[in-house]
């Protein structure tokens, strides 16, 4: 039993750990956004369209 505790803690860690490099990368991007939307530039918006294949890609599992 203690081995399956420690599995499940392990990965919620490690779900916790991948949640929050998201939260991250999705706010870096938010500032590259607004830091880049003086100039709008042309690499800006197929970076816009990640989150909606990702959220996609959830669905389908």
């Amino acid at each position: 039993m203690q081995f399956s505790a420690d599995l499940v803690a392990l990965q919620m860690h490690n779900a916790d750990v991948h949640r929050a490099e998201r939260e991250l990368a999705v706010r870096r991007s938010i500032e590259a956004r607004r830091s880049g939307d003086a100039t709008s530039s042309p690499e800006a918006a197929p970076s816009r369209n990640r989150g909606h294949h990702f959220a996609v890609r959830l669905a389908l599992r």
